[in-house]
């Protein structure tokens, strides 16, 4: 099956209040509009039976306002209620307070830097898992948060989707290993130029999967392209060309 059946949610940014989207267990992500990392789990939320749903309300609620997001709110409650208990049994928010360990010696940005080294620097690095590890290692997550974004803006990491965080090479790596871009923004707009300038996500990610890029890498494009205002979504599950 090539077409994602993920849920997702659609919430706001309480820094721009611009709304955006994220998988249904995600707890945080950084906004593309202001670059905040965003707490999901403390944001009202509508829930959306896929992606393509979800960036369809995005663009909506960006554009019509708040009401009619709360209304989206209101008709997910009963459904988001039910998705809760586990949730909470797949996370724990509380973990390793109440402990008593020494804190290492190491600076703060050690520690940061160490964790960014060993999970997110061949592959990239989950918020999620990053603020975990981060508390086990005393580091609070509001400085993380602002720690990452100065390391971004210097260009030392990179976020390749807004749920994830990669540090990015050196130029000795790269001549040393070179890296298989996941990036396919510019491919698919050659691809959707060849088919009259509008496609269906099935049969975009059917092209891709056939050409051996993940389903991720392409969902990541399609994004790009729907954030820059290169493509809209006539109707729920098909790209346009602006």
């Amino acid at each position: 099956m090539f077409h994602s059946l993920k849920q997702y949610y659609v919430f706001m940014c309480s820094n721009c209040r611009q709304f955006t989207n994220a998988p249904v267990g995600q707890k945080n992500r950084r906004c593309s509009y202001c670059g905040k990392i965003i707490n999901i789990s403390k944001a009202a939320v509508a829930l959306f039976d896929s992606q393509d749903a979800a960036m369809t309300a995005v663009k909506q609620f960006n554009a019509k306002g708040s009401d009619e997001f709360d209304r989206a709110v209101e008709r997910s409650r009963e459904r988001i209620r039910a998705l809760i208990p586990s949730e909470t049994l797949a996370v724990d928010e509380n973990h390793g307070e109440g402990q008593e360990s020494a804190t290492p010696p190491s600076s703060k940005m050690d520690r940061l830097m160490g964790i960014l080294n060993k999970e997110g620097s061949s592959t990239p690095c989950n918020l999620d898992r990053l603020r975990e590890l981060c508390e086990k290692k005393h580091l609070e997550w509001e400085w993380v948060e602002e720690s990452l974004s100065k390391l971004a803006e210097a260009g030392v990491l990179t976020f390749p989707r807004p749920w994830y965080v990669q540090l990015v090479r050196s130029r000795e790596e790269h001549a040393e290993k070179p890296i298989s871009t996941s990036d396919v923004t510019k491919s698919l707009i050659s691809l959707l130029r060849d088919h009259n300038g509008e496609m269906s996500v099935r049969e975009i990610l059917r092209h891709y999967q056939t050409n051996g890029v993940t389903q991720d890498s392409v969902e990541a494009s399609l994004d790009r392209l729907m954030h820059t205002g290169k493509t809209f979504e006539p109707k729920p599950g098909v790209i346009r060309l602006v």
